[in-house]
């Protein structure tokens, strides 16, 4: 498939004047999106740990509800090999050669097989690099009997991921003074990185939502963040907090 392999000035421009991780993850899901993908996750990597570690946060568009509940609560992000194959190999690679290109475990072979019960078979993996070690892989589906995007397409879409994960590297990098958040803070952005929503998070620790909501404004202020996602990747990567 060429779906157009130049590249989307709006879409470019949305990724270097984005205030917010949000901002930034719809406009790359966006520019996936316009290429063909109709399924886009973007995995930043815990530093030294890798990007299908336990703890890793994940934004996902496009899968089925009950994969992504497997995916992020039931272990088979630990098990997935794709991440952790195209990352050490530093390219683009559709999901069947990164699979094919090594000889998986017994774990890996069923985990295989049941995404392809989901019909997750056709996409390609992205590894994206960062300043001080700050990487990502962002995995790109596409409907089943359609073709792949050809190889100029790719790298198209390489650079376009490339530029929106160094803004999100920017708007999450560390401040010179040493950060800290209180032990409820930490709590409730704990929380809020499990994919709790506000309303949850009063439930769990027995407080009001509008005492959920003033926590988040101080932690917003404190990270230099204006969204949830990208309070929770930079607390993360500033071991503020462990999912």
């Amino acid at each position: 498939m060429n779906s157009g392999a130049s590249f989307d000035v709006d879409t470019l421009n949305r990724l270097f004047d984005a205030e917010s991780v949000a901002s930034v993850l719809d406009a790359m899901c966006h520019c996936c999106f316009a290429k063909g993908g109709d399924k886009f996750s973007y995995h930043p990597e815990i530093m030294f740990r890798g990007v299908s570690t336990a703890g890793a946060d994940v934004y996902s568009v496009g899968y089925p509800e009950e994969w992504v509940k497997l995916y992020l609560k039931n272990g088979r992000m630990q098990v997935d090999p794709g991440p952790d194959i195209i990352m050490r190999t530093g390219k683009p690679m559709t999901w069947h050669d990164a699979l094919s290109s090594r000889k998986l475990t017994k774990a890996e072979i069923e985990y295989v097989k049941e995404t392809r019960d989901f019909g997750l078979t056709s996409g390609y993996g992205f590894p994206l690099w960062g300043p001080n070690g700050n990487n990502a892989f962002v995995a790109v589906g596409f409907p089943l009997n359609q073709p792949l995007p050809d190889s100029a397409t790719v790298l198209a879409l390489h650079i376009m991921l490339m530029t929106g994960h160094q803004r999100i590297c920017e708007l999450t990098k560390a401040p010179a003074e040493i950060l800290t958040l209180s032990d409820r803070e930490r709590e409730v952005l704990t929380w809020v990185g499990r994919g709790k929503s506000n309303t949850d998070v009063a439930t769990i620790l027995a407080i009001s939502t509008d005492t959920v909501a003033t926590y988040m404004r101080r932690i917003y202020t404190k990270l230099s963040c204006h969204d949830r996602i990208g309070a929770v990747i930079k607390a993360l990567r500033l071991g503020l907090i462990r999912i």
